[in-house]
């Protein structure tokens, strides 16, 4: 019956004792009710901690006696809290006169929380949660939690040998101890993980990170993805000589997709005859002109049957700046969609006198990053995986309601995308 008990309470200890006589006690402390199971640790000790003496008979070390009950907080059974109440052997030296207190393996010296609850907390970690949350679900203090995240952010985060042969470079808010403003993070695009994360995009700090691989390692690298963030791409090109630099399709699209829709929010104003047409059909405008619609239906706007593709038509043709806009950027979404970089090219290096001020822009910082642009068109590579990992983070951040510690933070993110080691 002991030790199916024992079992049942995931306890290895084989010198501890259940006390299975009479009902099941339960006691209120702090007006929380807990379940309440007594036993006893006793054992032969070898021998004496203090002298170190061998215990060979009665005449070296002998039981004097029991600790006073030692309350240890075991995990939940039955959704109910539960204490072990310990009476602990006490121990007399005969050699050195030194009592001291038999030991067990479930709780460490100077605890009253198992190590049961201290593997639920680590698992409970790796969950989308905030740390009050955790604590009044396992009954322990946030300190506590706290300080289990320090234990773990002390340790080492999943540092690898090698570098991955293709990689995504982005970076996030973080924490205000961070050494520049964003955290800088680096994903393997063949598997999705996180391969690391500094506290600091700073070109120095990053460069100092990759500069801790050897040479040959770096020359390995065969693809790096990343946005239109200048020293990103001159460090990129510096560190990885044999790598294809590309830019992320989704931030060269956002680009002209911005250009156009300002250019659409300039002619929202109230005298404008247009204003709520513009306002109300801003989805259309910037939608593919491919996948708009012929089908006619009633519009309260227009107070008529009107097609999607009309509508657009309509709109473009109120402004002369507004239609080249609109023009320039369909094709540049089609070029893309088609992977078609010699239209992608005619259209940024072709006269565009009418285009709105923002798309010059867009098609100067084109032109300035060409040859990246076209391994983009090239290499079946982007940045959804980073952004993908970014949102967790953003994620994890908002429901702990924000971290002050960027050590904690990542030992979080990394905890709940499985990488801290064991």
């Amino acid at each position: 019956m002991n030790n199916y008990i024992l079992n049942l309470l995931n306890i290895e200890d084989k010198n501890i004792e259940i006390l299975t006589e009479g009902e099941v006690e339960y006691q209120t402390i702090k007006d929380k009710q807990y379940m309440v199971i007594e036993g006893i640790l006793t054992y032969t000790p070898e021998f004496c901690p203090c002298c170190g003496v061998m215990n060979n008979s009665c005449n070296d070390i002998i039981k004097w006696g029991y600790r006073k009950n030692c309350k240890i907080k075991i995990p939940k059974i039955s959704n109910l809290f539960s204490l072990l109440i310990l009476h602990k052997q006490r121990f007399l030296c005969k050699h050195c006169n030194n009592t001291f207190i038999a030991e067990t393996s479930i709780i460490d010296r100077n605890k009253n929380i198992s190590k049961n609850i201290e593997r639920q907390i680590c698992i409970e970690l790796t969950k989308k949660q905030s740390e009050k949350d955790i604590a009044k679900r396992l009954d322990v203090s946030p300190s506590k939690i706290n300080s289990k995240l320090n234990e773990i952010s002390s340790d080492t985060i999943l540092r690898h040998e090698h570098l991955p042969k293709s990689m995504n470079w982005d970076e996030f808010k973080a924490t205000k101890d961070t050494l520049g403003k964003m955290a800088f993070i680096v994903t393997n695009n063949d598997n999705g993980d996180i391969f690391d994360i500094k506290n600091s995009r700073k070109s120095q700090d990053i460069e100092k990170f990759f500069m801790q691989y050897p040479y040959y390692e770096r020359n390995k690298v065969e693809h790096v993805s990343l946005d239109f963030y200048a020293p990103y791409i001159k460090l990129a090109e510096k560190l990885f000589k044999n790598a294809a630099i590309s830019i992320d399709r989704f931030h060269i699209v956002t680009q002209v997709y911005v250009a156009l829709n300002n250019t659409r929010i300039k002619l929202c104003y109230k005298s404008n005859p247009n204003y709520n047409k513009l306002k109300h059909y801003w989805k259309l405008i910037l939608k593919n002109k491919n996948e708009l619609s012929d089908e006619k239906y009633y519009s309260k706007y227009f107070k008529k049957d009107i097609s999607q593709k009309e509508i657009v038509e309509y709109l473009i043709d109120t402004d002369k700046e507004f239609k080249a806009t609109y023009e320039c950027y369909q094709k540049i979404i089609i070029s893309i969609k088609n992977r078609n970089f010699d239209e992608f090219k005619n259209t940024i290096y072709q006269e565009n006198k009418d285009v709105s001020e923002k798309m010059i822009k867009a098609m100067n910082l084109y032109k300035n990053n060409i040859k990246y642009i076209e391994n983009s068109f090239k290499y079946d590579i982007n940045n959804g995986i980073i952004e993908g990992n970014n949102n967790l983070i953003k994620c994890i951040k908002r429901i702990a309601f924000g971290y002050r510690n960027f050590k904690h933070f990542t030992a979080r993110i990394f905890l709940i995308k499985y990488k801290i080691k064991e």
